[in-house]
């Protein structure tokens, strides 16, 4: 199993960060954080409820997410951030919510939260840096493994690595929050 999952992840870096990439000048996918996040009507069912209720939200209060079909089904995946209370300096947590089924289908924790345009099993390819100090952290990559995200690799950084990861970053759209919570 090691084996596989580090040939997915070199797999991923070569496509996500290749040269040739680069000079296509097209945004690799999409950078998220908190500034991301616009209050949301989220539907009160599926798994849902139980989300907002993890993340300290409550029952009167209209949490923070992003929207977009990721996966091409034309209906749009939410991406719900924890309440304030529960960000820390290294980032905060995060839930994606299938807008198909209403079912939870990944936990990520971090800002930025990246979401490429590559794609595995037909979602994309998600990476988030979650900060230890002002010069390091952790940077994790997660897939889609058919039913729900996994992580495939967390690899801790510092100093001059973690210069170079942010200048990589360069390449995604920064998105941020819309007033109707849509994304454009």
């Amino acid at each position: 199993m090691k084996v596989k999952i580090s040939a997915v992840f070199v797999s991923i870096l070569f496509l996500l960060f290749h040269p040739a990439r680069a000079e296509n000048k097209e945004p690799l996918g999409i950078w998220l954080d908190s500034s991301s996040m616009s209050p949301l009507k989220l539907p009160a069912s599926g798994g849902i409820p139980d989300i907002l209720d993890r993340f300290e939200y409550p029952a009167d209060a209209v949490p923070h997410a992003f929207q977009k079909d990721l996966n091409g089904d034309g209906k749009k995946e939410f991406l719900i951030a924890a309440s304030a209370g529960q960000c820390g300096t290294g980032g905060c947590p995060y839930a994606m919510v299938d807008g198909r089924s209403l079912r939870r289908i990944g936990d990520f924790f971090g800002s930025p939260i990246l979401v490429a345009d590559q794609k595995i099993n037909g979602y994309p390819v998600i990476q988030t840096y979650s900060h230890a100090s002002a010069g390091s952290g952790t940077f994790t990559t997660y897939v889609h493994d058919g039913k729900e995200y996994r992580t495939v690799s967390a690899v801790f950084l510092a100093g001059e690595s973690v210069d170079e990861l942010f200048k990589n970053f360069a390449g995604y759209k920064k998105i941020l929050a819309q007033k109707n919570g849509k994304d454009k």
